[in-house]
């Protein structure tokens, strides 16, 4: 990783861009030049030279000048996507990914983070050329964008949300839109707000009742084969069944806990045990969640829908033995 820092990254960008802009020029220049010379040669011979041997080779060399601009089109396009995750994956990861909302989201909120993240942006922007500046900059906010879904949702066990401190990270959230739009001078509002559509989906989550979200949940397993869109790598949609599975084993919920508990036989959160008497059940339970005790069939679970998360399970099972490996 050491030749791939965020300040090198900037460097072959510039190159690759300096490159593509004298191949521009070069061709431009020899073009002016065979045009020049077929003119001359016209006056000279009156026009009964032979052009097919030149004509072949000019068509050639710029045969290799569009390969070459085409690789560094798509050098400069890998670099871009790479340099954002650089940026915040790694570079700032124990800060930004580590720290964000570990223990509680009032002890660890974002503005200890964004001085950091000010200071990449401004490497960067002394660094790159100002034809390329908005990419760079669009690129670490987009990987900054996933990486707040990502504390949401896959920050493990240190990590839990209650319906009170949604507002506080909506404050976040938009803390870090306008670092990134700066005042008009950044990117622009309706750029920013797409990148962090995701994010703001997901906060929508966490300010609704566990009731619905199992509602939704139970209603999404129906529904497994439709959300294609879903299931295309990298995408993730708000109201499909990983995300919200995701959300209640995130949420500060007492229903949330038992839901989970109960269908999947996840140990409950010692912060709800606590609340509930050391372990001992709670004295209502809704509906639902009786139903799915009892196996109900009313509770309208499918097979499908039982086999995917069992899958999901697993998984979840297989993140909380790496986090406790690795002291998370």
């Amino acid at each position: 990783m050491e030749n791939l820092t965020v300040s090198k990254l900037c460097v072959k960008l510039n190159t690759l861009h300096y490159i593509r802009d004298q191949l521009d020029e070069l061709e431009t220049s020899i073009k002016q030049s065979w045009v020049a010379t077929k003119t001359m040669d016209h006056q000279i011979y009156g026009g009964f030279t032979e052009e097919s041997t030149s004509s072949e080779f000019v068509d050639e060399l710029f045969t290799v000048f569009d390969d070459i601009r085409t690789n560094a089109i798509e050098a400069s396009d890998v670099i871009l996507d790479f340099i954002g995750s650089r940026a915040i994956f790694w570079d700032t990861r124990h800060t930004f990914l580590f720290s964000l909302y570990r223990g509680g989201v009032k002890s660890a909120r974002l503005d200890t983070f964004l001085p950091e993240l000010d200071g990449v942006l401004d490497r960067i922007c002394g660094l790159i050329i100002d034809e390329l500046r908005d990419q760079v900059v669009l690129s670490v906010c987009k990987a900054s964008m996933v990486g707040y879904s990502w504390v949401m949702l896959d920050g493990g066990p240190s990590r839990a949300f209650s319906h009170t401190e949604v507002e506080l990270m909506h404050e976040d959230l938009n803390m870090l839109k306008d670092l990134f739009e700066a005042n008009g001078q950044g990117i622009p509002h309706e750029v920013v707000n797409k990148e962090a559509k995701e994010a703001e989906e997901i906060l929508e989550l966490y300010s609704m009742k566990a009731e619905a979200i199992i509602d939704k949940l139970i209603n999404s397993s129906k529904q497994l084969s439709q959300l294609n869109d879903c299931k295309k790598p990298g995408n993730r949609c708000a109201n499909d069944a990983d995300t919200l599975l995701r959300v209640l084993c995130h949420m500060k919920d007492e229903y949330a806990s038992e839901f989970l508990r109960v269908r999947y036989q996840l140990r409950k959160s010692s912060d709800y045990e606590e609340a509930n008497g050391h372990g001992k059940e709670p004295t209502s339970k809704s509906p639902l969640l009786t139903d799915i005790s009892k196996g109900n069939s009313s509770s309208g679970w499918t097979e499908t829908g039982q086999r995917s998360f069992r899958i999901m399970k697993k998984k979840f099972h297989e993140a909380a033995s790496e986090f406790r490996q690795s002291a998370w």
